[in-house]
């Protein structure tokens, strides 16, 4: 199970703190109409929903799968031809090389304190590849 937003509060504050204060701008800047406000805070509590809900991964032997509130996300192994690993995850991409799409077609994996494990899994199952 992956939940950033617990994970890291210091940076949940500072996140929060800034939906709030874009939703405060837009009320201000549009003739001091709330709805403006609302509008901007969903879009972008929305825009970053994997941060602040949890998401659950599962990896086995034919794949890994992302559980949400927003659906079931699956990637099998043989379609994940790279995979580049960051500070809070690794992106799993269906291309050989590194491009702006796989960001889109791939299937990003958020660790949760399990970076090195995740890691040697994913390196274990996608073979050659990276």
């Amino acid at each position: 199970m992956s939940h950033p937003a617990r994970e890291r509060p210091g940076a949940t504050v500072a996140y929060v703190f800034i939906i709030m204060l874009s939703g405060v701008v837009a009320t201000l800047v549009m003739d001091n109409n709330p709805w403006w406000g609302i509008v901007g805070i969903s879009v972008l509590f929305l825009s970053g929903w994997t941060y602040f809900l949890p998401v659950r991964f599962t990896m086995d032997s034919e794949g890994v799968r992302k559980k949400s509130l927003f659906g079931l996300e699956e990637k099998k192994w043989s379609q994940v031809k790279s995979f580049v690993p960051d500070r809070y995850g690794v992106l799993l991409s269906p291309f050989p090389q590194p491009t702006r799409l796989a960001k889109f077609r791939g299937l990003s994996v958020q660790f949760s304190n399990n970076g090195e494990e995740v890691l040697e899994y994913v390196r274990s199952h996608a073979a050659g590849q990276s």
